[in-house]
């Protein structure tokens, strides 16, 4: 036998032993402790549905559940950051487009008003080709 199989029947053997002794003193439990157990595990599996079911309503008509994604704290910060990040962004572009643009206007070597006369660019693309 190799050493896996040496080490899988160990583990086994082990694991038989673990359940021959929960089986032991299952037996010895006390009918208050065994329906105690069951109560807890319904209370547990009417919990786990309701987590799962999403919103429903609690004994004094409030909803539970619909905003279930906000006991989720995480997620919430990191969505805030998120998007102010991605807003931030985008504010910075509008700017900066907008910035980059009147420098342009203000730093060429034309005036302002030829890049509005609509003559201007024919002219130039006529001088150019004699060029």
């Amino acid at each position: 036998m190799s050493i896996d199989n040496l080490q899988e029947n160990e583990i086994d053997t082990q694991a038989k032993q673990i359940v021959g002794l929960l089986d032991a003193h299952a037996k010895r439990l006390s009918m208050r402790t065994l329906k105690q157990l069951e109560n807890g595990r319904e209370r547990a599996l009417k919990a786990h549905a309701q987590q799962i079911s999403g919103a429903s309503v609690n004994s004094d008509s409030t909803l539970t559940g619909v905003f279930s994604w906000a006991e989720h704290h995480r997620i919430v910060s990191t969505g805030l950051v998120l998007g102010a990040i991605i807003a931030g962004f985008v504010l910075m572009q509008s700017f900066s487009h907008k910035e980059s643009s009147d420098a342009f206007l203000l730093s060429a070597d034309l005036p302002p008003e030829a890049f509005v006369d609509r003559g201007f660019e024919p002219y130039l693309n006529e001088k150019q080709a004699n060029l």
